[in-house]
């Protein structure tokens, strides 16, 4: 019941990750070393998942060996299919021994080597399938498959024993989108404001948000805004008050302006009479004067011009004027 348990997970698993884009597909590949029978990198993206030996890559016995395929840019990876060779013959129990402790790296450099990068899954608590599934939602450029028999981190299945390993792949299938879209047919768009449109292959959750932003989906202002509460009870202004309001202010601003124009005119009559006051000065005749036809006038020329000048007179008749002498 168990085993049959498994194999429907495992085979919901791999119809889930067929919605996918295979993205390894034909991409270029290396190993850490080539067998006899040139079983080169190739042989693991050539979408063949024929699992008998004349469709399998194959590295040399050793203690340490690895196989990378570089999917050419950034890609946003759901899950890791591996296809191992499987004849069905009497050497499965030990080719299985051989992978025994494998793992898979995802990076975006090769310059950190074969175990460089985000660890997708390791293999140490049992002897793996032939054909197996790794979910891990991962961006990256390289997929490195690796396996060691170092002792410094093997973390062998109890009833693995040997001590060299071998990198026999028939296939190995990324699954996943291109950076900026998400779903299952990778058709939607990652949120606008995900930093480097990085978004999750499933949910379309933001990895990072730009600046300004934040939330899952990076959808919510990072600015602070003040409110101030309302009175409980209280009804925001209707349309009829807010034009009444604004009817009001207008009149006011009106009635600023008007008074404001009325000093502004009582003020600069004020000073025109005080300029003419202080041009005009005048002596009036001496008591014992009165009842003379004359008084002196100190008058500016400006005045005399404008408002006296009907009063001049020629100098030989100033001294005769019978009611005005212009000083």
């Amino acid at each position: 019941m168990l085993n049959i348990t498994l194999i429907f997970f495992v085979s919901v698993i791999f119809e889930l990750s067929q919605t996918y884009e295979n993205l390894a597909v034909n991409r270029k590949t290396e190993q850490s070393s080539i067998s006899e029978q040139s079983k080169h990198s190739g042989l693991a993206v050539d979408n063949n998942t024929d699992q008998r030996v004349s469709s399998c890559m194959r590295t040399n016995l050793e203690q340490e060996v690895w196989w990378r395929v570089d999917l050419g840019e950034i890609k946003s990876i759901y899950d890791i299919q591996v296809f191992y060779r499987n004849d069905s013959d009497a050497n499965v129990k030990t080719r299985v021994d051989y992978h025994a402790g494998f793992a898979l790296y995802i990076s975006n450099t090769k310059c950190d080597g074969p175990t460089g990068g985000q660890l997708c899954y390791k293999n140490d608590d049992g002897e793996p399938p032939l054909q197996s599934d790794h979910i891990c939602q991962i961006h990256g450029r390289y997929v490195t498959y690796y396996n060691e028999r170092t002792g410094s981190g093997s973390n062998l299945p109890p009833s693995v024993v040997n001590t060299v390993t071998v990198a026999e792949l028939c296939e190995v299938q990324v699954f996943g989108c291109s950076t900026g879209v998400f779903g299952d047919d990778c058709a939607e768009p990652c949120p606008q404001n995900c930093r480097d449109d990085l978004c999750k292959v499933e949910t379309g959750v933001c990895l990072q948000c730009v600046d300004g932003w934040k939330g899952e989906f990076c959808n919510q202002t990072t600015t602070v805004f003040i409110s101030v509460p309302q009175p409980i009870g209280s009804q925001p202004p209707s349309n009829y008050t807010v034009f009444i309001a604004i009817v009001f202010g207008v009149i006011l601003m009106f009635l600023v302006v008007v008074i404001v124009a009325l000093l502004y005119n009582v003020r600069k009559s004020k000073s025109s009479k005080s300029n003419v006051n202080a041009a005009y000065q005048g002596t009036l005749p001496a008591e014992e004067s009165q009842g003379s036809n004359y008084a002196t006038l100190n008058l500016e020329p400006t005045y005399l011009g404008h408002q006296y000048g009907h009063l001049e007179t020629s100098n030989a008749s100033r001294s005769s004027h019978p009611y005005l002498s212009v000083l």
